[in-house]
């Protein structure tokens, strides 16, 4: 029996091209005290392929992410379009998740760990299995998702069909855009725990201008829809009362360590496919984590690689000419059931 709590499952259907989406959301147990959500996406028909679970990253959560209602603004809606019966889940302290009582005076206190992060996706993985009655689900991670699936996938490669990661660092020491911005001064070998806060806060504001920041246009409406930008904005910092994202900023310090070779897990000890997507204008990821993981996946039955000649770090957001059509293909062609 999963390790679940239903507090609520919502019910929602529309027809889009002829084809009926489901949506049905419900709050799990992770650890004691912790409630995780996850809402499915599916088509009327459950798919013969492996369930595949989206996991966000270190900005906003799995709805801002993944699920946004206008059209163009789900990867999720995407992915149960071609055929995937699809789950996203929100982290603990990301959106509708619980967020543990962290100690905020202590800067040192990693908050959202992948260790406690990897307890959430077990708890939603057997949640899937038991729910869809197949053996092994798909891992999605964008950035520090991807980086919190690489470390559940070493440990559970028998519950897994295949590791998905998109625009992720991996554990190899190379220039990384964020190195000056979270070393310590004193010390720049080491994380600058002292003027990074516990919880990660940012306004509608600052999240549109990191996404314009990554975008090489004056013209950002070329790279996406304004009408997605504005509900990722809105979803976004909807989730708090003072209307601000604010969220566990462990994953900030384990990026910073991870840019440097100090990373939590290695990539021999995946026993899984492996498909890694990285836009060429992504900021977070870097060319050399591809090449490191390519050299370094040699337990893996299957691995392969794939740049998005024109995706940002937001490529799942943007329009389909900017990586988002292809992302979705390279997915759906790489999810199948393994013996």
């Amino acid at each position: 029996m999963w390790k679940t709590l239903l507090v609520l499952s919502l019910h929602l259907s529309y027809t889009a091209i002829a084809q009926e989406i489901h949506r049905e959301d419900y709050t799990i147990a992770s650890d004691p005290g912790v409630r995780i959500f996850v809402r499915e996406i599916r088509a009327r028909k459950h798919s013969r392929k492996p369930p595949i679970l989206l996991l966000h990253g270190g900005g906003p959560g799995a709805i801002a992410s993944f699920d946004l209602s206008v059209p163009g603004g789900s990867l999720a809606e995407d992915l149960a379009k071609a055929g995937m019966d699809v789950f996203i889940m929100d982290a603990r302290g990301w959106e509708s998740s619980t967020r543990p009582d962290y100690d905020t005076t202590r800067r040192w206190v990693i908050a959202g760990s992948a260790a406690e992060v990897s307890h959430d996706i077990d708890a939603v993985v057997e949640f899937i299995t038991e729910k869809t009655r197949k053996k092994r689900v798909t891992l999605f991670g964008w950035a520090s998702g991807g980086h919190w699936m690489g470390y559940y996938a070493c440990m559970y490669p028998d519950k897994i069909a295949a590791l998905i990661m998109l625009n992720s660092l991996y554990n190899v020491k190379a220039p990384w855009a964020y190195t000056r911005v979270f070393r310590n001064p004193l010390d720049t070998t080491q994380f600058n725990y002292a003027s990074t806060p516990v919880l990660r806060r940012a306004s509608a504001a600052m999240l549109i201008e990191n996404w314009n920041s990554v975008i090489p246009s004056a013209d950002k409406s070329s790279w996406r829809d304004p009408a997605v930008a504005e509900a990722y904005q809105h979803t976004a910092i909807s989730f708090n009362a003072d209307s601000v994202l604010e969220v566990p900023g462990g994953y900030r310090a384990e990026g910073f360590y991870t840019a440097q070779g100090k990373g939590l897990w290695q990539a021999k000890d995946i026993r899984v496919p492996v498909l890694v997507v990285r836009g060429a204008y992504d900021t977070w990821s870097r060319p050399e984590d591809m090449a490191a993981l390519e050299n370094k996946l040699v337990n893996t039955p299957k691995k392969q690689f794939v740049t998005l000649p024109e995706g940002t770090h937001y490529v799942m957001l943007e329009r389909p000419e900017k990586g988002r059509a292809r992302l979705v293909e390279e997915i759906k062609a790489f999810n199948q059931k393994r013996k």
